[in-house]
């Protein structure tokens, strides 16, 4: 951040101690102007579990450089849940179980139970700018229904109007 004489820093959740220790040096050099700290949401990685893209594992992320076969074969086989899994960290009590990693935190900004990569495209990708819609075939209508609220998608999705094959190929 000081190196490249950095205003604004924009980077993932993951980054965010890094960031926040920045600026406290700042005080502690006495630093007069203090980087703006801009933390923006991690997208689920493609496989189950992943709460972020890798670069190490291939299909656990869609790359710039990918080719449309390898974009489809990649949404296509990636988890997509239609329901919340319980976590196998969290002890019955409540408390934290000798499996759970107390020192793990989540790369998300929002808390988001059912952790499904393939929605988490729709939405912070496809629907993300202003008045943006996605498409996608449905029980109800297997041409494509186009949706302008993600809300319902997610809602179609989990009350089973859409199943997953519908919404991977949606997307």
């Amino acid at each position: 951040v000081f190196f490249l004489k950095a205003d604004v820093c924009q980077l993932g959740v993951d980054q965010r101690k890094v960031n926040m220790l920045a600026r406290e040096y700042c005080d502690a050099a006495r630093r007069k102007h203090k980087p703006v700290i801009l933390s923006h949401h991690m997208l689920y990685g493609l496989k189950k579990g992943q709460e972020k893209m890798s670069k190490s594992d291939p299909d656990s992320a869609i790359f710039m450089e990918d080719t449309v076969e390898d974009v489809e074969r990649k949404i296509m086989n990636a988890y997509c849940p239609t329901e919340a899994e319980e976590d196998p960290a969290a002890a019955d009590d409540g408390g934290p179980s000798e499996e759970g990693d107390a020192g793990r935190e989540s790369m998300q900004l929002v808390t988001d139970t059912l952790k499904n990569p393939i929605l988490d495209y729709v939405q912070h990708i496809v629907m993300s700018p202003p008045d943006a819609t996605f498409t996608c075939a449905t029980a109800s209508d297997p041409d494509g229904m186009t949706y302008s609220d993600y809300g319902e998608v997610r809602s179609d999705f989990l009350a089973g109007k859409i199943t997953p094959d519908q919404l991977k190929r949606g997307l």
